[in-house]
Order: structure tokens, then C-alpha cells, then sequence
């Protein structure tokens, strides 16, 4: 059963070629798609950095407070130093 599309006559005994798709050919460099994905790997690296020293940084309050004394005086996991010192706003 051959089907044929309304807008290509069958001629029989010739190969048929599958119908070229409209809109499909890339005319330039994909710069918005590698610029969005780039955008995208910062900003998610920035937040898991802003959230992790958020998190480091009540972590340290709570053993503090735990224990009686001030945050400076609390030493800190390397991971949680490290998050802290990573993060400008922290």
C-alpha cells in the first residue's frame, strides 16, 4: 500500500523521497540556545551557593546557641566555611 501526499505525484517505479519539512534548516549559530543554557548553569550554580551558606550559616547560629557562646567562637564544618566564603552576601 503505497500512500502519497496530495502535493507530489507518484510516479511508479522511481524511488520515493520522504517530502522536505518547511522551517527545519538551522541559518545561523545557535547563540541564543547556548547563551540561555549557560545563563541557566550560573544562576542555578548561584542559588544552590546562596542557599547552601544560607543554611551553613544557621547551622553554625544553632550550635551557638547550643552551646552558650558566640558564632565566632563555633568552628564550622570545611563544607560550611567553605559556602560561607563562596557566597558575597554572606
Amino acid at each position: 500500500m503505497k500512500i502519497t501526499s496530495p502535493n507530489q505525484p507518484s510516479v511508479e517505479g522511481s524511488p520515493e523521497l520522504p517530502p522536505e519539512p518547511n522551517g527545519f534548516e538551522i541559518k545561523r549559530r545557535p547563540v541564543l540556545g547556548l547563551g540561555l543554557l549557560m545563563t541557566t548553569v550560573i544562576s542555578t550554580l548561584a542559588m544552590l551557593i546562596y542557599f547552601g551558606a544560607w543554611a551553613s550559616s544557621d547551622r553554625i547560629e544553632n550550635r551557638a546557641l547550643a552551646a552558650g557562646t558566640t558564632e565566632s567562637h563555633v568552628e564550622g564544618n570545611w563544607w560550611e566555611d567553605g559556602l560561607i566564603i563562596a557566597c558575597p552576601l554572606h
